[in-house]
Formats: C-alpha cells, sequence, structure tokens
C-alpha cells in the first residue's frame, strides 16, 4: 500500500519524529539491554468493531495477533531506561525532543524521588522518550486500535462492551476513579491490567488519527503511518472509554506531557 504523508503535522514536527528513532538509537541498545522485569500478554488478532468511525465501508476491521505490556510503564522502570540511556535524561534531551514538563516532578533528573510511588506508571513523559523506551525493548508504542482492541476485553470476555454496566463504569476513566484504578484490580481476559485506570497511554499513531491513509491491520512495527481519516465521528459515542481517550490523544503534540498520561509498549507477532 503507497505510504501517504501526514497533512496534520507541521514541518518541524514531523521532522522531529523523523529523527527520533536515531536519538533513541544513540547509545546502541543491545538486546542484553532490554528490561528483564517486562511482562508480555499474547493478544489473539481478530476481525473488530471501532467505536472510532474511520473511513472504511467495512463495518469491522483487521488487528493482527500482537503482545502487550501487561502492565503500563513504571517509574522504576523508565528510571532503569535512563540509566542505560542517559541522553534522556530531562537536563541531557536535545531541546527539539524535550518540553518544560518532562519529568519535572522527578526529584532529579535521574530518580523519582522517595515521595513518588516507585511501581506506580511513570507519568509526564513525552512521545518521544516513551517510542525510545519501546524502541530499546525491541517493541513500539501500540497503535490506537490495538489498545481498544485489547481494552474491550473485560475479565471473562474478549468483547465486553455490550455490558452496559460495564461501559458505564468507564465514564470514570483517566482518573482515580477509573475501574482498574487500584494496584491490585484484576487483568482482562488476556492478562493485561490498567487499560481503563486512572491514567491515559500514549499510542504510536497520535499525531494520524485525524489524518489519511491507512494502515490498520498491517504488522511491520511502522505505526506513524496509520492513521484514520475522517475520524470525527463515532460508531459508538456511549463507549466513553475510548471516545474520551481519542479526542485527548488526537489534540496532542509530541512534546506533551500530562500528570496522567504515561504509555505501554507493544510487539508485532512474527
Amino acid at each position: 500500500m503507497e505510504r501517504k504523508p501526514l497533512p496534520l503535522l507541521a514541518p518541524a514536527i514531523a521532522a522531529a519524529l523523523a529523527i527520533g528513532p536515531a536519538l533513541a538509537g544513540a547509545a546502541g541498545p543491545a538486546a542484553g539491554a532490554r528490561d528483564p522485569s517486562v511482562a508480555w500478554q499474547a493478544i489473539p488478532g481478530a476481525q473488530f468493531r471501532s467505536a472510532v468511525r474511520f473511513e472504511e465501508a467495512t463495518a469491522t476491521l483487521p488487528v493482527a495477533s500482537f503482545q502487550l505490556m501487561a502492565r503500563p510503564v513504571t517509574n522504576t522502570q523508565f528510571a532503569a531506561f535512563l540509566r542505560r540511556q542517559p541522553q534522556w535524561r530531562r537536563d541531557r534531551v536535545p531541546a527539539v525532543f524535550s518540553s518544560p514538563g518532562y519529568l519535572g516532578h522527578w526529584a532529579t533528573p535521574e530518580e523519582p524521588g522517595a515521595r513518588l510511588d516507585p511501581e506506580a506508571p511513570v507519568v509526564h513523559v513525552n512521545w518521544y522518550a516513551a517510542d525510545a523506551f519501546c524502541r530499546e525493548q525491541g517493541a513500539r508504542l501500540p497503535d490506537f486500535i490495538e489498545w481498544e482492541y485489547a481494552a474491550a476485553a473485560d475479565a471473562t470476555r474478549a468483547d465486553a462492551r455490550g455490558d452496559r454496566h460495564w461501559r458505564l463504569r468507564q465514564v470514570n476513566d483517566g482518573t482515580p476513579s477509573a475501574p482498574d484504578a487500584a494496584p491490585d484490580a484484576a487483568a482482562n481476559l488476556y492478562g493485561v491490567h490498567g487499560l481503563h485506570g486512572a491514567y491515559w497511554e500514549w499510542t504510536g499513531d497520535f499525531s494520524s488519527l485525524l489524518g489519511q491513509g491507512d494502515r490498520r491491520g498491517q504488522d511491520d512495527g511502522d505505526a506513524l503511518q496509520f492513521c484514520g481519516g475522517s475520524a470525527l465521528a463515532f460508531n459508538d459515542a456511549a463507549d466513553y472509554g475510548v471516545v474520551k481517550r481519542f479526542v485527548l490523544l488526537s489534540a496532542l503534540q509530541p512534546g506533551a506531557t500530562l500528570g496522567n498520561l504515561g504509555f505501554r509498549c507493544a510487539r508485532s507477532q512474527p
């Protein structure tokens, strides 16, 4: 399929995204540098009806099998990443990839400090740094539809969206009252925790969610080429957890940081 440009990105942002992978690998991460504490869960692929109304005529879209981190990246894991890749410390990251809030709540440029829960999801991390972490793990940030597909499951059902009670609870997604906000909240059917938690999560394709062209269902890992055109309408506007996150992500710039925005990584199946 012909790759199309990302029309909504300013030239400076597009250039930064293009050179980001070079900085991600500037320290030459090898397979041995991957964090052994990262747990992965397999997500079997299937046809999926997204809550977002993209430009396809078909009602469902193919989602290829992939792997997803069981939990979001934690403060401890990101601090370890900074020790391996110090070019991503807030006091060393090049200005083009930096932002005023980037890890600004940490006690030092390399440590979160005693007042932060070391096992809580890391926040105030911009897209560039999240992408770099995933690349070091031999992974990538998930596409939005991959996140949505995995998040449609509850503890016993692959697609729980037909349960009105389950869906109504998602009005609190991204807040401390979210269904999965408690640290001991049960995993979903795939063994993944916190998809409807107190934290939003970056996706690899956030910048092109309102762009043109389409790469859904492909598994070459080039997430920034994914886009879903004409996505200003929804198949299901009552799917609160998805709609809220879609609207938030599509409005962000790659250097943005939020106190309730973290990330987790995905891997395409071979």
